[in-house]
């Protein structure tokens, strides 16, 4: 089958990122080996798999820090061994968990083009050494010409920690440990709504001594320049939107801050109730790239099929 990799929308090619390696398809589960294949034999453009180390200088493709909720083990992720991976299954299939070195033998193969979305998930603050463990085990991705490798954490300082240590490091923020829309998740930061009604614990959001939109320019303009040369910015779609309804477009400030950089709105699928309409939001706010755990669905939604 062949698989959507952008959807056009006003004369632009909007890129869909397959978050977790996920088609929409349901025949794999998420960042495993066969749901990787399955995205680069069906023509994906951009692919996302979330990583956390592990003993052994190896990285557990998992998305959580523990095991319970997405594989047969229990405890936390950073134990394990590669060995013990390996007597593991995820959830609702007889699929070992895959490791980096697995992806990357992969994709070090792959003779076409496409961007691979890195999510280091480890936000405890890594050391030099741990920093270049990464590195190294990512350079077989990164060695591979055909493939533009990106890396994302939610800890800012690992990323600058990274591209101190390698300048050219491509790397993406997403500010949303600091400024986020009041969804339910739990534990997180912040860890309080403010009186602007955001999650942000920043004292302009103690009382209001400014309006909501004057308060957003200033974060917002501030938290772009989290981590200097980034090349992609991540904001939540219901920040997004409760941005829009206050009169600021996030995206549009992010471009007027950061220049021509790619602002990815994360995640919409189409299991949402207001699927179709949370899209429209999205690509009017002028993103240029939406993560998704159903790409298929919805490029349906804008009646665009397997879009390219």
């Amino acid at each position: 089958m062949t698989l959507p990799g952008t959807i056009s929308f006003d004369g632009r090619r909007v890129l869909l990122k397959y978050h977790r390696l996920l088609s929409g398809n349901g025949a794999h589960p998420p960042n495993s080996l066969p749901a990787l294949r399955e995205l680069l034999n069906g023509g994906a453009e951009v692919i996302e798999f979330d990583v956390t180390a592990i003993t052994g200088g190896e990285y557990l493709l998992i998305h959580d820090d523990t095991l319970d909720r997405e594989t047969t083990g229990t405890g936390p992720a950073r134990a394990l061994t590669p060995d013990a991976v390996k007597r593991l299954r995820l959830r609702g299939s007889e699929e070992a968990p895959a490791l980096l070195s697995e992806v990357s033998g992969v994709l070090a193969a792959h003779r076409r083009p496409v961007k691979v979305q890195v999510d280091l998930k480890d936000q405890e603050p890594l050391s030099i050494d741990e920093a270049r463990v990464f590195l190294r085990a990512i350079d077989p991705l990164r060695s591979n010409p055909h493939l533009a490798v990106v890396v994302g954490c939610l800890g800012d300082w690992n990323l600058r920690l990274l591209r101190r240590l390698d300048t050219a490091l491509a790397v993406g923020l997403d500010f949303a440990l600091y400024l986020d829309a009041p969804v339910p998740e739990f534990p997180r930061l912040p860890m309080r709504e403010n009186v602007h009604g955001y999650l942000d614990d920043h004292p302009l959001g103690y009382r209001r001594g400014i309006a909501v939109r004057d308060y957003l320019l200033d974060r917002i303009e501030s938290l772009c320049r989290l981590v200097p040369g980034a090349v992609e910015v991540y904001l939540r779609l219901e920040f997004i939107a409760q941005a829009r309804r206050d009169g600021v477009n996030p995206v549009e400030l992010v471009h007027r801050t950061l220049g021509d950089v790619l602002v990815d709105g994360w995640t919409l699928n189409a299991d949402h109730p207001q699927a179709a309409a949370m899209l429209r939001l999205l690509l009017e706010s002028g993103v240029g790239q939406v993560t998704t755990d159903t790409p298929v669905q919805l490029a349906a939604l804008l009646g665009q099929g397997a879009a390219r």
